[in-house]
């Protein structure tokens, strides 16, 4: 069980980079999260029963990218609020989620179909789940000190003085939000590859899943505007959040309350890292 939740933890991991990404990063409560994660795992599924789960990953991500360009073409051409962007979105995508698997809402893999996952192998899953998240992060490293990375990460920050520079940015919320949302997507494909199993449902909060890890990451760490390690702090906070949603099913929690403990999580959290934060300031001003 301790291997499989490790497992899942990294697998959400990459939930939390997405949002991020969108959320910290380029500073758009995007709701997407919830369609492209769904629409990840649709995706997925589908190829795996072609025996083509490799393609299922790459096309996962690539699924995710164009729903998250949708969302950033509506905020950004058509000037939608960022939120309602995202709802427009979400809501579209839950039928596009149901032709991708013939509008069937829940699907099992059988014995036999062959994931990136091997079957009753725990070490070589939580390795496979490693590998991609360490790679995915040195890749999101290697693209934030490009030019396009660091234009991103300030457009974030200050829109009007990157505007000055002369940078499109329409063009570079397209590519945030499209990266961001295909990481998502990923997130969910390896999810439904690891569980052998899909439904449409479980898409249904996870922005807030994504948002506790990235909150649960930061209390972890110092180093809050260094890149690697807000990644490593994120992957931490997805692990500590696994093995909390365990704990509370061990202690005889049911899985259809689990929404609702993620929600008073992320409300927990937010009052912590609230309370951290003043005492922080109370300290800083006594010293002074």
């Amino acid at each position: 069980m301790i291997l499989n939740t490790l497992t899942l933890g990294f697998i959400f991991a990459l939930l939390g980079f997405g949002i991020f990404l969108s959320f910290k990063i380029l500073n758009f409560t995007d709701l997407t999260a919830e369609a492209s994660f769904t629409l990840g795992g649709a995706i997925a599924v589908m190829c795996c029963q072609n025996n083509l789960s490799f393609l299922g990953i790459l096309l996962s991500f690539i699924g995710g990218a164009g729903a998250g360009t949708i969302t950033a073409l509506l905020h950004t051409k058509l000037h939608i609020d960022k939120v309602l962007a995202g709802i427009l979105t979400l809501t579209a995508f839950y039928t596009i989620n149901l032709w991708v698997t013939g509008l069937d809402p829940n699907m099992s893999l059988d014995k036999k179909t062959l994931t990136i996952f091997p079957r009753n192998n725990d070490i070589a899953s939580l390795f496979i789940a490693i590998g991609i998240v360490v790679l995915v992060g040195i890749l999101l490293f290697l693209f934030f000190k490009t030019k396009t990375g660091l234009s991103v990460r300030a457009c974030g920050d200050n829109e009007t003085m990157i505007e000055t520079q002369g940078v499109n940015i329409d063009n570079l919320k397209i590519i945030g939000l499209a990266l961001s949302n295909g990481l998502i997507a990923l997130s969910g494909a390896l999810f439904m590859e690891q569980q052998r199993y899909y439904d449409s449902s479980f898409g249904t909060g996870m922005m807030v899943v994504g948002v506790a890890t990235i909150i649960m990451g930061e209390s972890l760490i110092r180093f809050r505007h260094s890149l690697p390690f807000m990644l490593l702090a994120i992957s931490l906070g997805s692990i500590i959040y696994r093995f909390i949603y365990i704990l509370v099913l061990q202690l005889g929690g049911e899985p259809t309350t689990m929404k609702l403990i993620s929600a008073l999580c992320l409300v927990i959290c937010i009052c912590l890292s609230k309370i951290k934060f003043k005492k922080k300031v109370n300290h800083n001003a006594y010293v002074k």
